[in-house]
């Protein structure tokens, strides 16, 4: 029978050092999060995408002008995540235009209906409209942040023609 206090036997584990710190170069195990040496996170920087790709990923969000003029660029067209961003803007520009239209063509036959007809569908413009707003903030954001945030729709199409610049 166990004892219900007292010693517990803990189950020693071999850790394996096969990472190494990029900061530092010591060597830590494979299990890290930060390093034991100098405490910076390993995940940070694993896939960190400079400071200066990431305002020009986010700056592709601003508008649509931005986006293919930074495609334009032969310098910035190679760099995968500027690429794929500016893609990706230029579809979500795309996108939200066709959900525009969609939304106009609702507005005009909700518009017939007596009573609550023109009510509703000013609200679904509304929601329609607040809904690309936010989106598109939160796409500004995921690239400032140095992120490849992949719209459902677009952004496996945004993937395939950056790889196609790239290559």
């Amino acid at each position: 029978m166990r004892p219900a206090f007292g010693p517990i036997a803990i189950a020693q584990y071999d850790l394996v050092l096969d990472m190494i710190c990029p900061n530092c170069e010591a060597p830590m195990p494979d299990i890290s999060a930060f390093c034991p040496a100098c405490g910076v996170s390993v995940a940070e920087t694993a896939g960190a995408v400079n400071s200066r790709d990431r305002g020009l990923g986010a700056l592709a969000y601003v508008g649509l002008v931005p986006a293919i003029v930074l495609l334009l660029i032969p310098g910035l067209r190679d760099n995968r995540f500027v690429s794929f961003h500016s893609w990706h803007s230029v579809l979500f520009t795309i996108a939200s235009a066709l959900v525009g239209v969609v939304l106009k063509l609702l507005l005009m036959v909700l518009a017939i209906v007596p009573m609550f007809g023109f009510l509703l569908a000013w609200l679904l413009v509304g929601i329609g409209c607040m809904g690309i707003f936010i989106l598109w903030i939160v796409l500004l954001v995921k690239a400032a942040l140095g992120n490849y945030y992949q719209l459902p729709l677009i952004g496996p199409l945004a993937e395939q023609l950056a790889a196609r610049a790239d290559s």
